[in-house]
């Protein structure tokens, strides 16, 4: 019995030995392959096996190479509804792969909404009338596969079995109605062949969906491609992380063996480094590359036309850098897929109620927009702030979305001219008097929904505060203003998460999220405050103290003053190498007592503010109106305990949340805080100092306290500093 058993082992351990051709998943019964551009056909085999593929009277041959691997390249293909076979021989043994079709294939992938099916048992989960789409969908020259189950994987894998479907009345039901739709419209206006590969994972972020080049591709996302590349064994970035770790293990070793030795005490390991260390559990699937390897590298390099997109919630936070990822996917995706023609159409993200800062979306719809003009004709963003629900990030109206992606597809790569695929784009403004004159592209005449008044339109003046504008048409025009304004500086358009489109142009695409406006300069940011508000203290941060090191301000009208309802900082600092560096915010009077709103080395103030406004030309400062900020105005040594439990502050490092030791002459604090941004205004600690003391606008990056402490840099960067203090 037991040699039977061993006799059975050794036949199981040597089937991997004997020839077997084995395909790539995705060559199965009813593909569809790509016509017009040449289809690589691949898989494995024993190394050194001869291989022939036959399609459409072609035949091209390949040798498995050392690893087994071989790939042939079929000539362009013509399009063809006739259900033919793909032949592929080896030594011993022929595949053949039946009901192939040659037409239109696209890539159907993102997160949940385009997972959304055409139905399910969930109201909330489901395609509206996605069952009778289903019930009369079914289409023969419509075909799909679906990258099922999901998973993800650290290393590239390709051994996931894959099935091709004709579509039916009864197959359909869990399939994506994006992918649905988008594929019924190409198929009813094409009348040839359509291939669907629906690859997705709902609430996932972009990175995971990008190949390591496509990271590699992008300088902005240095870091993360160094993360990346880091596991990933062949690279340079591996050997030399690799190395490091050796030699610092070794090092170490060496020390604790001699620790050992002189009966010492024992020093420990060298952190072991972060970016090699994979993410294992929940939320796994969430790091760079691993759904790619998973998900879509099983299929590359597959011939298709293009990709459509719909993904973005997840990547929320991103804001603007957004673009950069989407950048490094689409280049990821290209360069994999050897397809350097490829088209990438993406779905804007439609409004919804994310519950907190409510701009964070609309600088998503501004990068997906900036993505799609940087790499067009080849990348269209299908705008559907329309058919979106606020109380649902999930809007129910996969067809509007469908078609829209279809309609970029049908106009730009199958000649489809008649069809308008673009949605309304500024071309340009000009400010007359009191208004915003603009001018669009993709525009003959607007409407807007049941004749509704235009809404979503709001303008700011020099302040920076933003109110609701009137916005009339003028041809294909439109004329915006907002008579709180006299004199406008910069302009809005759906610039809120709750924000619903309304206006659209002749072809019923609506208008997307934008803004303009000319850059406010300091000469008038500064005239303007000197216009609408008292001057109290004008003070010189290269020469802020006086021998008996009270306050040695150029300026001091503070007798003069009695009451005052707001007060206003103004920074005026240029760099050692000239780059100037101003801000200016105003709030709430914190103080009835005008002594305590300028040079804090006899009183202590630290509260919330309320009612800020911010203008600034240094990066990153969030400029505008904001309903809350704080202030940590105190002459003494502070810590970093959140003693007034400001929201987000760490009680580990100096930010905007720390606490006044004691009210004893010490290091002294002035800083200002947005702290809903977790963002530093200006900061100058240290008073006495000198020209040691800590001082920055917007957040310190060169240690690990964005409030600039022990920093002591203020001769060292600055060549001048000042701080103006208003009233009003």
């Amino acid at each position: 019995m037991k040699s039977r058993k061993m006799l059975w082992l050794m036949c199981l351990v040597s089937l991997p030995l004997l020839a077997k051709i084995v395909p790539a998943p995705i060559f199965v019964d009813n593909v569809v392959l790509q016509r017009d551009m040449a289809v690589p056909v691949w898989g494995t085999a024993e190394p050194g096996e001869e291989i022939s593929v036959s399609f459409a009277g072609q035949t091209v041959k390949a040798t498995a190479a050392a690893d087994g691997k071989w790939m042939v390249k079929l000539s362009p293909l013509a399009t063809s509804a006739e259900n033919r076979p793909l032949v592929i021989k080896g030594q011993d043994e022929t595949i053949t792969v039946n009901n192939v079709l040659v037409g239109e294939v696209w890539l159907c992938s993102g997160q949940s909404n385009m997972e959304m099916p055409m139905w399910s048992s969930s109201p909330r989960w489901r395609n509206i009338d996605g069952d009778k789409f289903c019930a009369e969908g079914a289409n023969s020259l419509i075909r799909f596969t679906k990258m099922r189950p999901y998973g993800w994987e650290k290393l590239p894998r390709t051994d996931f079995p894959m099935k091709w479907e004709e579509m039916k009345a009864d197959n359909t039901l869990d399939l994506s109605a994006c992918a649905f739709f988008f594929g019924h419209e190409l198929q009813r206006e094409l009348k040839i062949p359509i291939g669907l590969i629906t690859s997705h994972w709902g609430g996932t972020l972009i990175e995971p969906w990008t190949p390591p080049c496509g990271f590699d591709s992008v300088p902005e996302l240095k870091q993360l491609a160094h993360n990346v590349n880091a596991k990933l064994p062949g690279t340079q970035d591996y050997a030399e992380t690799s190395a490091k770790v050796v030699a610092d293990y070794n090092a170490w070793l060496a020390d604790f063996q001699k620790a050992v030795a002189e009966k010492k005490d024992l020093p420990k390991p060298p952190a072991y480094p972060a970016e090699l260390v994979w993410r294992e559990g929940n939320g796994a699937h969430q790091q760079p590359t691993v759904l790619y390897n998973r998900m879509i590298y099983p299929f590359v390099p597959f011939a298709f036309r293009g990709a459509i997109w719909y993904q973005g919630c997840s990547n929320r936070g991103d804001g603007s850098f957004y673009f950069y990822k989407m950048q490094a996917l689409f280049n990821g995706w290209k360069q994999v897929f050897q397809n350097p023609d490829m088209k990438f159409y993406l779905v804007q993200l439609a409004p919804f109620n994310y519950g907190s800062q409510p701009e964070l979306l609309p600088l998503i719809w501004e990068a997906q927009e900036k993505f799609a003009l940087a790499n067009a004709p080849a990348a269209g963003m299908a705008v559907i702030n329309d058919v979106g629900n606020l109380g649902d990030i999930h809007p129910h109206d996969k067809l509007t979305v469908g078609k829209r992606l279809a309609a970029l597809a049908l106009n730009r790569d199958y000649g489809r001219k008649d069809i308008k695929c673009d949605s309304p784009l500024l071309d340009k403004f000009e400010i007359v008097g009191n208004t915003f004159v603009l001018t669009f592209k993709n525009i003959e005449s607007w409407k807007t929904t049941n004749d509704e008044a235009i809404r979503n339109f709001t303008i700011a003046g020099i302040n920076g505060v933003f109110y609701p504008a009137d916005a009339k048409i003028d041809g294909a025009k439109l004329i915006v203003s907002a008579p709180e304004v006299a004199a406008p500086k910069a302009l809005r358009y759906m610039w809120h998460m709750l924000n619903e489109g309304n206006l659209f142009n002749e072809a019923g695409l609506p208008l997307g999220a934008f803004r303009c406006g000319v850059e406010t300069t300091q000469e008038e940011v500064k005239a303007y405050i000197d216009k609408e508000q008292k001057l109290v203290y004008e003070l010189d941060l290269m020469n802020a103290l006086k021998e008996d090191k009270s306050a040695n301000y150029l300026t001091d009208n503070s007798a003069n003053i009695d009451k005052f309802s707001r007060v206003c900082y103004y920074v005026d600092a240029t760099l050692k190498d000239g780059t100037k560096q101003w801000l200016a915010v105003s709030m709430d009077a914190f103080t009835g007592n005008v002594k305590e709103i300028g040079l804090p080395l006899d009183f202590k103030q630290a509260k919330i503010v309320n009612n800020l406004i911010v203008l600034s030309n240094v990066a990153g400062i969030k400029n505008g109106a904001h309903t809350q900020g704080n202030i940590e105005f105190w002459r003494s040594n502070y810590g970093t305990q959140n003693k007034f439990n400001v929201p987000g502050a760490n009680g580990n490092i100096y930010d905007f949340g720390d606490e006044a030791s004691n009210d004893d002459v010490g290091y002294g604090s002035m800083q200002v805080h947005l702290f809903k941004e977790r963002q530093t205004l200006f900061a100058y600690n240290c008073h006495r100092n000198g020209l040691k003391a800590d001082f920055g606008i917007g957040n310190n990056t060169k240690n690990d306290h964005p409030d600039w402490t022990f920093r002591n840099n203020l001769g060292a960067d600055y060549s001048s500093a000042k701080i103006y203090i208003y009233v009003k």
